[in-house]
């Protein structure tokens, strides 16, 4: 008997204890209540084998009735998956559960409630998030202004420069972003105010968004600090007049291409590339045959310079490699692939790599670090940024031909760099091509490899191709029952975590697998998916019965 039939069989014996079926779903319902779970799904599915089909209102009420149980505990963890499994849920019911999580005294609680409130289309979803602006972290506040700004909610202007007058001046460069997101009448002319701010830092966050929100009525703001402008004010306004094609200004821009000042010098022959003006591509390739690594960087934007890069790609310097490999995957150019692998295997040198930028912030380069496990309490090494490099370079690869993608996703399951893996197979399954199944089949037979080997069959199972990939999902699954659900990976600093979408799960191999797999098999919405979950629920680790029954209510929405 398959473990999706289990909990079929098992109802057969409860038939006796009610008459009827509106007894019996009254009575599973007052059990939730009562925080007697395992009762409560055993009367379920008696109630489910007299009617002969799910009810998914009722799975809907029994699942809040669990969260709102869950929500209460003084236990943090319990209380933490409570929130995981109100905000997989995407019920807009759960949201009076994750409010809670915004009263909560941990700012990572309050800023994991955030994120599940915000994706909530719901009237009460702005007034939890201006209520996180009364926060007492920081952290917290800055979160709920982001999703407010995202949201372009009608007070949100004046709430944000509300913050941003309360807070010391060095926090001010965070703010044009917020403005730039915003983007109504109220919130340009308070970005325009940050162009003239009396802090550099504020003036140059403010010109690059102005450059990035393509607004070119302040063409003439910008035009004026070609000339007496602070160095870095100088490069990101060569920079924001490039995005712009002011091609007005080349009059202007040509005085600044003999700068002494590499990145001014830089910002102002990429400009007038941009601009037409070819006769400055030679100046570019000069700096960065001096290992200049912005310069280098900036080739990946400039035609014909395919081949320089492939030979900066072979460089001997490490630095120089590591940032020719972007720049020539860029340009989707197989040659950036030896270098890649450098990035993405990790060997006996234990690398990290750092992105830094240039005092104009308008060209960013990335650093590459040894040794980097023994530097960790580095303060200035955030191995978190490593990882989302190496994973952004990853999904950017799929832009290759075909046969230099798969060979890097196979060298990948060969070295079984096991933090790229989810990522990896991902992107091939959502390649679907011949070949890329073919290494999807590949890894469902690598023994000694187990990550690879459950995920290559996760993807298969989400494929809904023909194998064994449903039995091996679902025994692996129970064979894990007793494993802790949700872990979180370390959180970025607010402002690098700008255009990420989903929160990030632990990249702790079985945490994330086991979450995939519940996920995939909620997906499904089929009747043996849902007696699987409630299966994991009755007979998993308690701990993760709040996170699987958001699944379930996700699952049958």
């Amino acid at each position: 008997m398959g473990l999706f039939q289990i909990s079929l069989a098992i109802t057969a014996p409860m038939l006796i204890f009610a008459a009827t079926p509106a007894e019996v779903k009254m009575q599973a319902l007052f059990l939730m209540q009562q925080h007697k779970t395992e009762e409560s799904i055993e009367r379920y599915r008696q109630y489910t084998a007299l009617i002969g089909r799910s009810d998914f209102e009722m799975l809907q009420q029994m699942g809040l009735s669990l969260l709102q149980k869950g929500i209460q505990s003084d236990d943090h963890q319990t209380f933490l998956i409570t929130l995981f499994g109100a905000g997989l849920s995407g019920s807009s019911s759960a949201l009076d559960i994750l409010e809670k999580g915004l009263s909560h005294p941990d700012p990572q609680t309050q800023i994991l409630a955030l994120h599940f409130i915000a994706k909530i289309d719901d009237d009460r979803t702005d007034d939890m998030l201006n209520k996180a602006m009364s926060s007492d972290y920081l952290s917290t506040r800055m979160e709920a202004a982001y999703f407010l700004s995202l949201r372009k909610s009608p007070r949100v202007v004046g709430q944000i420069e509300g913050l941003m007058f309360r807070l010391p001046p060095a926090y001010r460069p965070f703010f044009p972003s917020l403005f730039a997101l915003i983007g109504t009448h109220d919130a340009t002319s308070a970005l325009a105010r940050l162009l003239d701010d009396p802090d550099l830092n504020v003036r140059i966050e403010s010109i690059l968004q102005v450059a990035r929100l393509g607004r070119d009525d302040f063409l003439p703001s910008l035009r004026k600090r070609l000339t007496n402008a602070h160095v870095a004010e100088l490069e990101a306004s060569l920079f924001a007049l490039s995005t712009l094609k002011d091609s007005a200004s080349i009059p202007k821009i040509k005085r600044h291409t003999t700068s002494s000042i590499d990145t001014v010098r830089l910002a102002a022959n990429l400009c007038l590339y941009h601009l037409g003006e070819r006769a400055f591509i030679s100046q570019i390739i000069d700096l960065a045959k001096q290992k200049n690594p912005f310069a280098i960087g900036a080739l990946g934007d400039i035609d014909a310079t395919d081949d320089l890069l492939a030979q900066f790609a072979s460089s001997s310097d490490l630095q120089v490699r590591v940032n020719a490999a972007p720049a020539l995957l860029s340009k989707r150019d197989p040659r950036c692939l030896t270098a890649l692998k450098e990035i993405l295997i990790q060997d006996a040198r234990d690398l990290a790599f750092q992105p830094y930028s240039s005092v104009g912030r308008s060209f960013t380069a990335f650093r590459a670090i040894p040794s980097a496990e023994l530097r960790s309490k580095d303060p200035t090494v955030d191995l978190s940024y490593s990882i989302a490099i190496r994973e952004q370079l990853l999904r950017e690869s799929i832009h290759l031909p075909e046969s230099a993608f798969l060979e890097l996703t196979r060298a990948l399951f060969q070295h079984q760099q096991n933090d790229l893996i989810p990522s990896a197979i991902a992107l091939l399954e959502n390649l679907q091509t011949d070949g890329a199944i073919q290494v999807l089949r590949e890894g469902t037979a690598k023994l000694n490899s187990p990550l690879i080997r459950d995920y290559c069959h996760l993807a298969l199972y989400r494929l809904k191709l023909e194998g064994p990939h449903e039995e091996h999902i679902s025994r692996w699954v129970m064979q894990q029952k007793d494993a802790e659900l949700i872990r979180l990976r370390p959180i970025l600093p607010w402002k690098f975590r700008m255009e990420q979408e989903e929160y990030s799960l632990s990249p702790e191999e079985t945490s994330k697998l086991l979450i995939d797999s519940f996920l995939s098999i909620a997906s499904r919405r089929e009747e043996k998916s849902i007696a699987f979950l409630l299966d994991a629920i009755l007979y998993g680790n308690p701990i993760n019965r709040y996170a699987l029954m958001g699944l379930l209510m996700k699952a049958t929405e």
